[in-house]
């Protein structure tokens, strides 16, 4: 396999990672950014339709993506890219750890083929996204996104892209249902 720099950490982080970021601070709309709280009920729906909303991808479903995302509270639509993101940097902590079988060739087509389930207006960003991911350009990346819901759709398509190319759809649908049971049992 061809060895690449991905601008992701082996725990799925930006490399170059702005740390003012990291402070909970949205710099596009200077909100602040609300954390996922497994106990808490909005941190939860969040974490179910962030992890609804990868399968769907994984799945090729596009009915399930939309209603990953239908009617969330806006506190829950705020915590979706933080969920989408943490389950990226778990897939990508795997994935690296393990001997490297994929290209970010294999990745790009498997995105290119999984947003298509997504909704037209943010396929084109998340597959250049991932373009970007592949190609190490960290600041084309991190620009593409910078808005929310781009964010959730881009690190969803990518964690499934990952995923399926190196494990199958099954064994990665397999762990998100597990995922599911730790998440139902955090009430």
């Amino acid at each position: 396999m061809t060895s690449y720099r991905s601008p992701l950490d082996p725990y799925g982080a930006l490399w170059a990672a702005d740390r003012d970021e990291a402070d909970g601070r949205d710099e596009a709309d200077g909100r602040d950014e609300l954390p996922v709280v497994p106990g808490d009920p909005s941190g939860r729906e969040a974490m179910r339709r962030g992890l609804a909303l990868v399968r769907a991808y994984a799945r090729g479903d596009a009915a399930a993506v939309a209603a990953a995302l239908d009617g969330a509270e806006h506190a829950v639509a705020r915590q979706l890219p933080s969920v989408t993101g943490d389950i990226l940097r778990l897939v990508v902590g795997i994935v690296m750890s393990g001997p490297r079988t994929l290209t970010p060739a294999d990745v790009v087509r498997a995105a290119d083929t999984i947003a298509a389930a997504g909704p037209p207006h943010h396929e084109l960003a998340v597959t250049q996204a991932v373009r970007a991911w592949a190609d190490g350009d960290d600041m084309h990346l991190r620009t593409s996104w910078r808005d929310g819901a781009a964010a959730a759709h881009g690190a969803a398509v990518l964690a499934a892209a990952l995923a399926v190319r190196a494990w199958g759809r099954d064994p990665f649908l397999g762990l998100l249902d597990t995922f599911d049971e730790v998440v139902d049992a955090c009430r």
